[in-house]
C-alpha cells in the first residue's frame, strides 16, 4: 500500500499547470489558465485549471479531477500506478509495502524487465561469439560507438533471454506482459525475438518501454515490434523522443520519419530534431506530442508509393492551427539514410528548410496519377482526391477544399459537391469493416495470449487476466491477504427535478469559488446555514472549507475538502463564473449565494403549497404555520429576485469556451 504521506508529497510535488502543458498548450485567463481538452478533439478551449487548488474539469466531455486522475485518464493507469508514475516524474521515492514486504507497480516491473532485456541484447551485440549483427551494422555505417550511444542489440533465441531475465528473479507472467517472451503449449515461454538485431523503445524519461527487431536476411516478417503492452502504444509512442525533445523544443521544428535506422542516420548527421513512427502512420496522438514542443512539423516521406500514401494520410491534421504541417518526398526512392550517406546531411536539411506544405503536396501528386483530359481519369482522380478529403468532410473549410479539386481533376465544383456524398458513404462503410476485423483480431490475439484466469477458468473473449500488481510469490512467501470488504450496496440512480439540476450546478459554482477564496466566504457563513443542498457532499466540502482558520492557502482548503469528501477534486472543479464573469468576486459571491437561497426558497415553498393542496391531515394549527411560512417564502421569493434582477447575470458576461453560457444551465433566476 502507498501511505497517505507519500501520496501527499508527490501531490504537494506535481504542478498540474505544467503537467497538463505536457500534452496541450494552455493560455491564462483571470487566475485560470485555458486549453483544448486533451480527451476529445475541439477547436475551442474548453478545458481549464483552478491553479490555487491544483484542479481541472473540461465543459466538452464533463471531466474532472486533479493530478492523479488527470495522470490515470491520459496513461491509462489506475490509482496507484498514477502516483507512482508522477513520483517518477518528480524524483521522490515512495515507499510502497504490503505486509511489510516491499512491492512493485505492474508498470514499474516490465520496465524492469525491459531494461534487462536491453542490457541483454545489447552484451549479446558486443560482446557475443555470433558477430553476423556487428557486420550487419558496420554495412550500415553503425560502428561500435554508434551501437553503444543508442543501445543497439542482438537477439539470439533459443530460449536465452528467458533463462537471463529467470535468473535475474522475473516471473513468466511478467516476461509475457512485457512482450519479450511468448507463451507455446503447455503454458511454457520462449523467445519472442530470435535472430534479429534490435532497436530498444525509450520512454520520453529514457527508460526502455518496447523493442522492433529487423531481421538481418531474407525473411519475414522483415520488422517485428513489441506488440501493444502496459507500458507501449504505438499509436503513442515515438522512437527517439527522448533523444529529440530538447532540439525539438530549440528549433520549435520536428522532422518525423518512417524507420529506427532513418533517426539514427539523421542524428549521425547532426539533425538532431528527428523520431520515428513505429509501424504505423502519424497519429493524432503522435501530433498532440510534437505539437507540445513545435510549431512545425516536417513529415520525412521515402520516395515510394507507400511514402506517399503515408502522405495522404496526414493529410487529416492540417486544419490544426496550432501547427504547421509540411512533407519531403526523397527523390530516386530513397529513404533517409540511402539520401544522407549519398549526398550528405547538409542536402537534406536543404530539402527540409524548403518542404512543401502538404496539403499542396497532396494535391498535385493527384494529379500525376490520372490523366484529368479523359472522362476515366477524371473519374478516377475525383473518387481518389475525395478519399483523400474525406476526414475533412465536417469542416468549415470543405467548399474551398472542394473548389481545390475541382481546380485539379478539372471539372465544375457543382459536379465534386455532388459527388462527395456518396464516396463520402463508402469510406465510411469501409472503415467500419476494418474496424470490426480489428476488434475480431484483437480478441482473437487476447485469447491466445491469456487461455485462462488465475484459476484456469477462461476469460471472457477479449479480456486478460488482470494483473496490477506484481505477483507476491515472486519474492518468496506468499503474506496473507487481507479479508475483501463487505461489498457495497447497489446505488439506485438520484432522480432529481429541473429546479434541483439548477440548483446543483450553482452549488458547484459555489464550491469553485469557496475553495479558491475561503476566506472572502467566511462573511458569508450564516447564509450558507439557510442553504437546502441538493447534494450533501456539496454541504460536507463547505463546512470543512469554512471551519479551516482564517488565511487558509487555497491548496489547504482543496485539503480539507478532500478530507470529507473524496470525489472534492471533481465536484468542485466544474464552475466556469470564475472565468467568465466581469464582475469582482464579492459580487459573484453574494449572486450565487441570492441564487441557491432563491432555488432553496422555491423548493421550499413548492413543498408548503404542494402540503397545502393536499389538505387532508393537516391540523388547523398545522394549515396555519404552512400557511404562514407559504407566505413569508412568497415574500422573500419577490425580495430575491428584485435583488438578482439589479446584478447583470455574470454567467452571461462572457461567452463561454466551446459556446454556450452558464444562464442556460442555471436557468433563469428570476
Amino acid at each position: 500500500m502507498i501511505s497517505d504521506e507519500d501520496r501527499e508529497r508527490v501531490r504537494a510535488a506535481t504542478d498540474l499547470v505544467a503537467l497538463v502543458q505536457e500534452t496541450v498548450p494552455l493560455q491564462p485567463r483571470n487566475k485560470e489558465f485555458w486549453g483544448c481538452c486533451p480527451f476529445h478533439g475541439e477547436k475551442t478551449p474548453s478545458f481549464h485549471i483552478i491553479p490555487a487548488t491544483q484542479v481541472w474539469h473540461c465543459f466538452g466531455c464533463g471531466e474532472g479531477g486533479d493530478c492523479f486522475s488527470y495522470v490515470m485518464k491520459r496513461e491509462n493507469l489506475s490509482f496507484p500506478e498514477s502516483i507512482r508514475y508522477l513520483a517518477d516524474r518528480a524524483g521522490i521515492e515512495i515507499h510502497d509495502d504490503f505486509e511489510g514486504r516491499q512491492r512493485g507497480s505492474k508498470r514499474s516491473r516490465l520496465i524492469e524487465v525491459c531494461e534487462a532485456s536491453s542490457q541483454f541484447f545489447h552484451t549479446m551485440l558486443m560482446r557475443g561469439r555470433d558477430d553476423r549483427p556487428r557486420t550487419y551494422f558496420a554495412s550500415r555505417h553503425m560502428g561500435g560507438a554508434v551501437c553503444k550511444r543508442y543501445r543497439l542489440g542482438f537477439a539470439p533465441g533459443r530460449g536465452s533471454l528467458v533463462q537471463h531475465l529467470t535468473s535475474l528473479g522475473f516471473t513468466p507472467q511478467e516476461m509475457v506482459d512485457a512482450n519479450v517472451a511468448i507463451r507455446r503449449d503447455r503454458g511454457a515461454v520462449a523467445d519472442r525475438f530470435y535472430d534479429r538485431v534490435m532497436f530498444p523503445i525509450f520512454d520520453e524519461l529514457g527508460r526502455c518501454i518496447a523493442f522492433g527487431g529487423r531481421i538481418m536476411g531474407d525473411g519475414q516478417p522483415k520488422y517485428l515490434n513489441t506488440s501493444e503492452t502496459a507500458l507501449f502504444h504505438k499509436k503513442r509512442n515515438l522512437y527517439g523522443f527522448n533523444w529529440a525533445k530538447d532540439d525539438i523544443v530549440a528549433r520549435a521544428e520536428a522532422i518525423v520519419v518512417e524507420g529506427y535506422t532513418d533517426a539514427i542516420a539523421c542524428w549521425e548527421a547532426d539533425i538532431k530534431n528527428v523520431v520515428a513512427t513505429l509501424g504505423t502512420a502519424l497519429t493524432e496522438h503522435h501530433v498532440k506530442t510534437l505539437t507540445r514542443f513545435a510549431k512545425r512539423i516536417v513529415y520525412l516521406f521515402d520516395g515510394d508509393a507507400a511514402g506517399q500514401k503515408a502522405a495522404e494520410r496526414a493529410i487529416q491534421f492540417i486544419e490544426n492551427d496550432a501547427i504547421d504541417l509540411r512533407c519531403v518526398v526523397l527523390p530516386a526512392g530513397m529513404d533517409p539514410m540511402e539520401f544522407i550517406t549519398a549526398e550528405g546531411g547538409g542536402a537534406l536539411r536543404a530539402l527540409i528548410e524548403d518542404a512543401e506544405p502538404l496539403m499542396d503536396f497532396v494535391f498535385r501528386k493527384l494529379g500525376e496519377r490520372s490523366d484529368v483530359s479523359t472522362p476515366g481519369g477524371r473519374t478516377r482522380a475525383l473518387e481518389d482526391a475525395l478519399r483523400l478529403i474525406y476526414p475533412l468532410r465536417a469542416s468549415y473549410m470543405i467548399d474551398a477544399y472542394y473548389q481545390q479539386v475541382a481546380d485539379r481533376v478539372g471539372l465544375d465544383v457543382e459536379n465534386v459537391r455532388a459527388a462527395a456524398p456518396q464516396i463520402f458513404r463508402a469510406v465510411e462503410r469501409e472503415e467500419a469493416d476494418r474496424e470490426r476485423r480489428a476488434a475480431d483480431r484483437e480478441r482473437a490475439q487476447a485469447r491466445q495470449a491469456h487461455p485462462a484466469g488465475e484459476t484456469g477458468a477462461p476469460l471472457p473473449a477479449g479480456e486478460a487476466a488482470p494483473y496490477d500488481e506484481v505477483p507476491l510469490d515472486a519474492y518468496g512467501q506468499v503474506p496473507q491477504a487481507p479479508e475483501p470488504a463487505e461489498t457495497a450496496p447497489v446505488q439506485q440512480p438520484v432522480i432529481l427535478t429541473e429546479l434541483e439540476r439548477r440548483a446543483l450546478v450553482s452549488e458547484r459554482e459555489l464550491l469553485t469559488l469557496l475553495t479558491a477564496h475561503p476566506d472572502t466566504f467566511r462573511p458569508y457563513a450564516e447564509r450558507i446555514v439557510d442553504i437546502d443542498w441538493v447534494d450533501p457532499r456539496h454541504e460536507a466540502i463547505a463546512w470543512a472549507v469554512l471551519a479551516t482558520p482564517e488565511g487558509t492557502r487555497p491548496v489547504d482548503a482543496m485539503d480539507a475538502a478532500r478530507a470529507v469528501c473524496p470525489e472534492a477534486a471533481e465536484l468542485v472543479s466544474s464552475g466556469r463564473i470564475g472565468a467568465t464573469s466581469a464582475h469582482p468576486t464579492e459580487v459573484n459571491i453574494k449572486f450565487l449565494l441570492d441564487t441557491l437561497e432563491l432555488f432553496t426558497v422555491r423548493r421550499r415553498l413548492k413543498t408548503a403549497q404542494g402540503r397545502l393542496r393536499q389538505g387532508s391531515g393537516l391540523s388547523p394549527e398545522e394549515r396555519r404555520e404552512l400557511t404562514i411560512e407559504a407566505s413569508q417564502g412568497a415574500a422573500r421569493k419577490r425580495a430575491l429576485e428584485r435583488e438578482l434582477e439589479g446584478v447583470a447575470d455574470p454567467f452571461a458576461e462572457t461567452a463561454l469556451p466551446g459556446g454556450g453560457d452558464v444562464a442556460s444551465q442555471t436557468g433563469d433566476a428570476s
